[in-house]
């Protein structure tokens, strides 16, 4: 999919697998926009499944973020589960909830130096049996503030 969109990516077309959001700054434009990716879509002989279609929508879900002209937010179901996320109880919860706020981490500053405390609790090294810290636990706070206080996101 992204070589046959590249002359368009990130222009008015994203890709993730099969899932392509066509983005336009008028209703003309996503006309002309989403005729060029049809046009594309049926040259190579792929076909849009019309029930996973939106067209013309002012806003769509895509990839757990919302998306308007207003900018992209978090999809409130991702923020209510970062909201009510509990606190760890062993790696797999750490990792978990890491998956998770990473799919945000681009909008999050000094995610990386946040996180770090939880990172270090995955590590091959880490301590045996899992141990939830202090400052683990202010860098999970840290992060569920942070994901869940951010009303649009930026890039």
């Amino acid at each position: 999919m992204n070589d046959l969109f590249r002359p368009y990516l990130r222009r008015f077309v994203l890709v993730f697998f099969d899932d392509i959001l066509i983005y336009s700054g008028s209703l003309s434009d996503h006309l002309e926009h989403l005729r060029t990716v049809l046009n594309i879509l049926d040259r190579h002989q792929f076909r849009a499944n019309q029930r996973k279609c939106a067209f013309g929508v002012p806003e769509v879900e895509y990839l757990g973020h919302i998306i308007s002209e207003r900018g992209v937010a978090m999809d409130p179901t991702k923020v209510k589960a970062v909201r009510e996320w509990p606190v760890p109880h062993s790696t797999k919860g750490v990792r978990g909830f890491l998956r998770l706020a990473g799919s945000y981490r681009r909008f999050v500053h000094n995610y990386g130096s946040i996180a770090r405390p939880l990172t270090e609790l995955l590590q091959k090294d880490a301590p045996s049996p899992f141990h939830w810290t202090n400052e683990a636990n202010s860098a999970f706070q840290a992060l569920k503030g942070a994901l869940t206080m951010v009303i649009t996101l930026r890039n």
